[in-house]
Formats: C-alpha cells, structure tokens, sequence
C-alpha cells in the first residue's frame, strides 16, 4: 500500500460557493453585538428574531455537514489510488487541532475547527459504513443526543460555571490584550469541557456524518437527478425547520421555559436545525444550476475556497474592529445591531475581494497552503 501524497483532484464548485455562504452566516451568527439600551434601534427586536429563526446555528451546521461530505471526498479518491489514508488523515487531524487550539486561546474561545477535528478522528471508524447505518448514527447524534444534553443544560443545570459570569462583558470592553487572553482563556468552552462541549461535540459529529452521507449519495454532483431529494429537503427545511426555529427563539428568548410537560421540544428543535439547514443546502445547491442564480451565488466561492483562511480572519476582524483590546476601532458598545450588521456585510465583501484576488496567483488560502503542507511533510517522516 503506498504512502499518502498529494492527489490531482477537481474542485466541485457548488461546494465551494457553499461553503463560502455559509461562511457568511457564520460570520453575522458570531459578530460580537452589546445589548446596551443606550445604542438600541427599532431595528432589533425584529433583528433578533429573524437571526434566531433564520441564521443562529443553521449555517454553523452547514459548515460541518461541509466538513463531513470533505472527509469522505478525501477518502474516497485516496482508495481509488491506492494509497494509506488513515496515518495521514490522523496527522492531519492533529495539525488542525492545534491551528484550532491557536485560535481559540490567542484570537477568539469561540472556536469550531478543534471539534472538527476531534470528530473527525471518530470519522475514520464509520467510513466503511452503509448509508443506511450512518443515517442511523446521525440521527441518534444530531436528534436524540443534542436533545438530551440540551435538556440537562437548560432544564437541569448542566452549563452552571464557576466563573465570575461578568467576565463575558469584560472579554470585549478591555483595553488590555493581556487580560483579553486571561479572561479569554477562563471562559474557553475547551477548558471549561463538561458544561460546554458535550453539546458541541455530539451535535458537530452528527453534522459531520451527515456530510459523509451527502458524499456517498454523489449529492454535489448529480443534484438533478436527486431532484425528489432535494424538493422534500427544501419542502421540510422551510416549514418543519422555521417552525423548529420559531420555538428555538422562544425558548433563547425567555418566552419558553423548559419544564416536564415540554421536554420534547430540545428534541424538535434539535432536528429542525438539521432539517432547515439541510433546506438551505439543497435550495442553494439547485439554484446553482440556474445560469442567472449562478453568476451570483459564484462569489461565494472564492471564500470557500480559502475558507479556513477566512474562518481565521472573520476572528481577527472581531478583534480588530469591535473588541476593544486592540485598541483600534473598538466598536462594540457603540453600535447598534444593524449596524453591526452592516459593518460585517461590508467585511465580507472585503473578504471576497481579497479572496479572489489571492486564488488568481495561488490555488488554495494561505492556511490551507501551510496545513497540508505540514501534513504531507509529517507523512513523509
């Protein structure tokens, strides 16, 4: 069996343009916005609402069922040529731990790629598996398990901290890098690991098999003739999804409390995130098929195409230009939400600018460029 080295491979390009939405949602989801009355707008309340039922945790989920459908392509054309994946792929998941623990402890706790990480180690275990074995899987993860642990957080008081909770508004207000970094670091969910990443964890390695799923049915590829699939995705993720987030914004906002008789809805929510953002997928994924929707959509593709290079940068953003530590614009507190809003807009933009102009020169983001190179470099040894 030979070793693993790089594999001449084609880009699907939906995938890409996927991606780099979904980076956009990420990006609006995690903009650090201060609830202070005094920068409040008309605009808000209904601000709040439409995030919950249309952007918090749906495009985050997109991002990892993206993860999950890489994975298998990457082991997919490693069989096909013959080559030793696992020792790799394993390397490689240890250097993307460490470039996710490097961001969440010097940039932002609200890190994702070491879960990705993490779970992608446990993917290694299921590759082999039917489809319907892996639906299976996900189900027990992405529903059954995200339910109960939701349950235990908000019901039985699982996510309970020993920290001081005022710390979450000095994290963007101080004016000092240093003591960003300690409070920073006491709050991170990874050192804080039984109250936060239970959750995290079951639900991202739930989105994650599910990207394996779309990856052995050909989804990107052969979108038309899943065209049956795709209309029941698109029907259940704008009906049973945005009702599933309507109670996903009751229960964030208070209106809701999660008592005995109710105990059912962390598991409805829980499946309407997947099924709306599984909606989102195979909306855009059609669309794409549309010359008109295409000349559009396309530019997403350029962020998705350096996308752990942008998911990095989208925190340094945060730094620069809202939380006070750097000692630049130091915007949070000072805006109201839409225009917070704006502002990301505008970065995004700047993003997909910068990202465009670099792939004309080189063909991957400069992290990414680094990360495989490492790995091809460790696997070597």
């Amino acid at each position: 069996m030979k070793t693993f080295k790089p594999i001449a491979k084609s880009r699907i390009e939906v995938v890409d343009a996927l991606r780099g939405f979904a980076l956009l949602g990420v990006l609006l989801a995690n903009v650090p916005y201060s609830d202070d009355p005094s920068i409040a707008s008309v605009f808000d309340g209904p601000l709040n609402f439409l995030s919950d039922l249309l952007i918090s945790k749906k495009f985050i989920t997109i991002f990892s069922i993206l993860f999950g459908f890489g994975f298998y392509i990457q082991m997919s054309r490693a069989e096909k040529s013959g080559v030793y994946f696992k020792s790799y792929f394993l390397k490689r998941m240890a250097l993307l731990f460490l470039i996710g623990a490097i961001h969440c402890f010097v940039l932002w706790n609200g890190d994702i790629i070491m879960s990705y990480a993490f779970g992608g180690v446990f993917l290694l275990l299921i590759r082999n598996w039917s489809i319907k074995k892996t639906i299976v899987l996900a189900i027990i993860f992405n529903v059954v398990l995200t339910g109960i642990v939701f349950i235990g957080n908000s019901a039985l008081e699982w996510q309970v901290y020993d920290y001081d909770y005022g710390l979450a508004l000095v994290q963007p207000t101080t004016t000092s890098y240093w003591e960003y970094l300690r409070v920073n670091t006491i709050m991170a969910p990874w050192l804080n690991f039984f109250k936060d990443m239970p959750i995290t964890l079951v639900y991202t390695f739930g989105n994650m098999l599910i990207g394996v799923i779309l990856g052995k049915l050909d989804f990107f590829r052969v979108p038309v003739k899943l065209k049956k699939i795709t209309n029941g995705m698109i029907l259940l993720g704008f009906t049973v999804g945005l009702t599933a987030s309507y109670f996903y914004h009751l229960v964030m906002s208070g209106e809701l409390e999660l008592d005995i008789p109710l105990l059912w809805v962390p598991f409805v929510i829980a499946a309407g995130m997947i099924v709306q953002a599984l909606g989102y997928i195979a909306l855009f994924v059609r669309l794409y098929q549309k010359g008109f929707f295409k000349k559009m959509l396309q530019w997403f593709k350029y962020v998705g195409k350096t996308a752990l290079s942008n998911y990095i940068f989208q925190s340094v953003f945060y730094l620069v230009v809202f939380f006070h530590c750097t000692n630049v614009f130091q915007l949070f507190g000072k805006v109201s939400k839409i225009e917070t809003y704006g502002i990301a807009l505008l970065f995004f933009v700047l993003q997909s600018a910068i990202s465009h102009l670099w792939l004309k020169r080189r063909d991957q983001g400069p992290l990414e460029y680094l990360w495989k190179k490492m790995s091809y470099k460790i696997n070597k040894k």
